[in-house]
């Protein structure tokens, strides 16, 4: 390990009373819904800090909402460091919005992993070390998850040198990667979604991208053209990388897998 530090920023914007995983919590943010005893968010935090590679925590959120984070976090330890600011209409200007060069390099996760532990926010920091991109983009392999979890995580990127599945952790390594953010601005997950990447890098792009023909990391270097900044994958072991908790069943498999992690 080296001593670089990194700064966090955890986007946790819910889609409010509208999001059915807070109305089934009984709770008001997606993100406060409770996973085998203890707050998704809390689960979030603890695996940035105890990573020990983070110097820096800067949470983005609902103004209104920022209070109750608050209190569901204090127990942290350094916890009354913890920056807010408020987030905006999609991940894209949230990010832009959070995001400043004084705060790099920065790793970007999202409220919802609540599978990821200190030991794979360690793993992709170590990482990163060694990267000389502007960008990390955190990715795992299809047979890595599928080996573990044959009824889970299906929504992957296929290329010609396997199948990937975004692992909704990134890092801005440069001033130049902050500007890249406006890809997320129709609202990410193009795993799920890949039509999207149509509005955020053009056809000839995604026709690419269907093709199936570029490996991964040439696919990623077509893009760094376009969007003018070097974009680099960080291959993560973790074959609970990818699952984040964004639907009911997703909420099941996390209750599963944490009380099977803890119970050993």
């Amino acid at each position: 390990m080296t001593d670089r530090r990194y700064t966090a920023l955890v986007l946790a914007a819910s889609r409010g009373n509208l999001d059915p995983l807070a109305q089934a919590g009984g709770v008001s943010h997606k993100t406060f819904i409770d996973i085998a005893g203890v707050p998704m968010l809390e689960r979030v935090m603890r695996s940035v800090i105890e990573s020990g590679r983070v110097g820096r925590v800067v949470i983005s959120i609902e103004q209104d909402s920022v209070d109750e984070a608050k209190r569901i976090l204090a127990g942290i330890e350094g916890a009354d460091k913890f920056e807010f600011v408020a987030s905006r209409e999609n991940i894209g200007t949230s990010v832009i919005a959070a995001a400043d060069p004084a705060m790099l390099p920065m790793i970007i996760t999202t409220g919802d992993n609540a599978l990821h532990t200190p030991e794979l926010v360690r793993d992709f920091c170590n990482s990163l070390d060694r990267v000389s991109a502007d960008a990390g983009l955190g990715v795992t392999r299809a047979e890595l998850i599928l080996a573990k979890y044959p009824d889970g995580q299906r929504a992957f990127h296929r290329f010609a040198d396997g199948s990937f599945s975004s692992c909704n952790l990134y890092a801005f390594l440069t001033p130049n990667a902050i500007a890249g953010a406006r890809i997320f601005n129709s609202g990410g997950q193009f795993g799920k979604k890949p039509k999207r990447l149509i509005g955020a890098f053009g056809l000839f792009a995604f026709l690419l991208y269907k093709s199936r023909r570029l490996k991964l990391e040439t696919f990623l270097r077509l893009l760094s053209r376009g969007l003018k900044i070097s974009v680099a994958p960080v291959y993560i072991p973790f074959a609970e990388g990818p699952i984040d908790v964004d639907r009911m069943q997703d909420w099941k498999l996390a209750e599963k897998i944490i009380a099977q992690r803890e119970a050993a």
